[in-house]
């Protein structure tokens, strides 16, 4: 009978302490941006040794690549480019996925000659 009861206060003073997770789901930034600009990302990443650019965009877990289009525009004076992604659909998922999804695009595919300069436009944080 005492074990119980010792277990039982255990169980109540874990349950006590432990922190508490709330969720609005029904609240979702997928950076969908329809006003034409370029949508906040999670993080990115420029690769020089395997050229290509990587963003981490926000995500409700359907993101996939195809529904962003890069936009460049390209300074012929210093080989520059400046790249901006824009998300083209939305993510009606409704998964939570707060590391967002890792989506690469080569430098060969953007059109960008490996050596050259590249900014990402998309403003980056969470």
């Amino acid at each position: 009978m005492i074990r119980l009861f010792g277990g039982a206060a255990v169980a109540a003073m874990c349950a006590s302490l432990s922190g508490c997770l709330i969720v609005d789901a029904d609240v979702r930034d997928n950076s969908f941006d329809v006003g034409g600009g370029y949508p906040r990302v999670l993080g990115a990443e420029i690769s020089v040794l395997d050229p290509a650019i990587s963003i981490t965009a926000p995500s409700n877990g359907c993101t996939e690549k195809v529904q962003f289009t890069p936009s460049i525009d390209h300074d012929e004076d210093d080989n520059s480019f400046a790249v901006g992604f824009r998300r083209n659909a939305q993510d009606r998922c409704k998964a939570l996925v707060p590391e967002g999804k890792r989506l690469t695009w080569s430098y060969a595919e953007l059109g960008i000659p490996a050596g050259a300069k590249v900014t990402v436009l998309n403003r980056v944080g969470r």
